[in-house]
């Protein structure tokens, strides 16, 4: 018997793999993937720790390609069904992620922790950049000071 209380046990990238892959072919529907890695993404497996980071990444992306613009408010993205609205992510984006995913499973398999300085480092350009872009912005705001305390 099993224990109603116990956290659902991890799918594997292999797991991972054949869902974007039955995806990707339209074997099954968004709303389905959706369904199916809800519960590692949302539901009450959501704080499980993946031994793999790439098998969360996979579930993250099945989890929102059903993501669609809502028909009624343009500026709303929303987890949708058929004929909600637009998909956000075409099946060429579907197959496309799937490429690149695999891809970066290849180079985690390589070399794990190259690959995630490599992930730290491209986080913190990323950072630094949006830092920059929004340092002139704070400027304004502070009246022409970086910090605004100074003139204070």
């Amino acid at each position: 018997m099993s224990d109603p209380n116990a956290r659902p046990f991890p799918p594997g990238r292999a797991e991972v793999a054949a869902q974007w892959r039955a995806l990707a072919s339209g074997e099954v529907t968004r709303e389905a993937v959706h369904a199916w890695a809800f519960r590692w993404v949302e539901g009450e497996g959501a704080f499980t720790d993946f031994e793999e980071p790439l098998v969360l990444t996979g579930l993250q992306y099945l989890h929102g390609f059903d993501l669609c613009c809502d028909p009624d408010r343009p500026d709303v993205v929303r987890h949708g069904t058929s004929g909600e609205g637009e998909w956000v992510a075409s099946l060429n984006d579907v197959a496309d992620g799937l490429a690149h995913w695999e891809e970066q499973c290849a180079l985690y398999d390589a070399d794990p922790q190259g690959w995630s300085r490599a992930v730290r480092e491209r986080a913190r350009a990323f950072v630094r950049a949006e830092e920059a872009a929004a340092s002139p912005v704070r400027a304004t705001i502070n009246g022409g000071s970086a910090s605004g305390a100074a003139d204070r």
